[in-house]
């Protein structure tokens, strides 16, 4: 069974398969909105698809064409549907600008915040952080929630599968646990509470699968 999948992960490239990924956790979203599972209206969270694809996609083709190189779209796709999944469905006209301007710093960053072609920052955590500091929003990152948790593992671990990376990310859990551990028992908090918030309600397994993991800002050795 593992040889058919791998035989079958093995004919997709990691940003493919990313994609993918991304696509599927969106449709899950958009039909347990549409059910009420999910508090979010539906069509506000296609709307929060479409202005990330347009501000990540327009920002990528210009710098692509400013810094005379070929614009990969797929990076760019990759980006806004993570950026849809981190930041809450657009409620107002002042979200739309959140969203945009998530997308347009995000892929700004690949270009301007590089050395040697590689990222010294991920695209999507900088981009919500100057966010954060410039215009007072924040991503709620919405996906870690416990109805969506079956989907981010079912994608998320074939991903990791697909690029070989369980020791970082194997690693990075268990010093995430043991963090919530040793800070719960200091500041004397319910420790199967805690446990409980970090795995259930915290985006710590979309973190792990999707950011952690992004090529070009994760360790590229175990030792590192």
């Amino acid at each position: 069974m593992m040889r058919l999948i791998d035989h079958l992960l093995n004919r997709l490239t990691m940003y493919r398969l990313a994609l993918y990924y991304l696509v599927f956790l969106l449709a899950v979203a958009v039909m347990f909105s549409w059910a009420g599972v999910l508090p979010y209206d539906p069509y506000a969270l296609v709307f929060t698809v479409g202005v990330a694809l347009a501000a990540c996609g327009i920002t990528n083709a210009i710098f692509a064409r400013t810094y005379g190189v070929p614009a990969n779209s797929e990076s760019s796709y990759i980006t806004a549907l993570i950026l849809a999944l981190i930041i809450t469905p657009i409620g107002s006209s002042q979200d739309i600008w959140f969203v945009a301007w998530a997308g347009v710093l995000a892929m700004a960053s690949k270009y301007i915040l590089a050395l040697r072609h590689k990222h010294l920052f991920n695209p999507v955590a900088i981009a919500v952080a100057i966010t954060y500091l410039a215009l007072n929003q924040s991503a709620s990152w919405w996906v870690g929630t416990p109805v969506m948790l079956p989907f981010v593992l079912l994608g998320g671990l074939l991903l990791v599968r697909r690029i070989r990376r369980f020791g970082l990310v194997l690693s990075f859990m268990a010093a995430a646990l043991v963090a919530v551990v040793l800070l719960s028992v200091a500041s004397r908090q319910n420790l199967a509470a805690a446990l409980q918030q970090t795995v259930l309600y915290s985006p710590l397994f979309f973190f792990a699968f999707i950011i952690l993991t992004e090529p070009l800002t994760a360790p590229p050795t175990r030792r590192l």
